[in-house]
């Protein structure tokens, strides 16, 4: 299915929706754009604050894309200034597929799926809570040990 995807908590429902604040029409300006100069792009997110609702006057846009492969961080950079001149307030674009494992979950799990090109974000975001889960269960042990003691490598 190619378009905007269509859950309670997506761009279709920021019209009306009080704890998404960015409105409708300028996540779809902001998403035409990088259809228009991101090549392979697969999805767009929104998350932080200000998808949130909890953003105060010098919040920024936090903003990521799903592309095939990665993303071209110049690219990312330049369409970042483009983007926040649309919005009116600084943009953070980043690149999910080359951010930690614990920031992509953050970002699928808090943000919102602004547009998809197919099912392939679907797919990726799955991936991502596998890779979570594994990453939680791999460090359960750690962080066990942190909340005991309080303190990080004995400090």
């Amino acid at each position: 299915m190619c378009g905007w995807i269509r859950v309670s908590n997506s761009i279709k429902a920021t019209a009306d929706t009080p704890t998404h604040t960015v409105a409708a029409p300028l996540v779809e300006r902001l998403v035409a754009t990088l259809q228009a100069r991101v090549p392979g792009l697969l999805a767009v997110y929104g998350f932080g604050s200000r998808v949130q609702g909890t953003a105060g006057q010098g919040s920024d846009l936090d903003m990521a894309v799903l592309v095939a492969g990665y993303a071209d961080a110049l690219l990312l950079w330049q369409l970042a200034g483009e983007l926040a001149d649309r919005a009116g307030c600084t943009v953070d674009l980043l690149d999910l597929r080359a951010a930690s494992t614990v920031m992509q979950y953050q970002v699928i799990t808090q943000g919102v799926r602004w547009w998809a090109r197919d099912a392939q974000a679907s797919l990726y975001e799955s991936t991502i809570l596998s890779e979570k889960t594994a990453l939680d269960a791999a460090r359960a042990g750690l962080l066990a040990d942190i909340r005991e003691t309080g303190t990080v490598y004995g400090r």
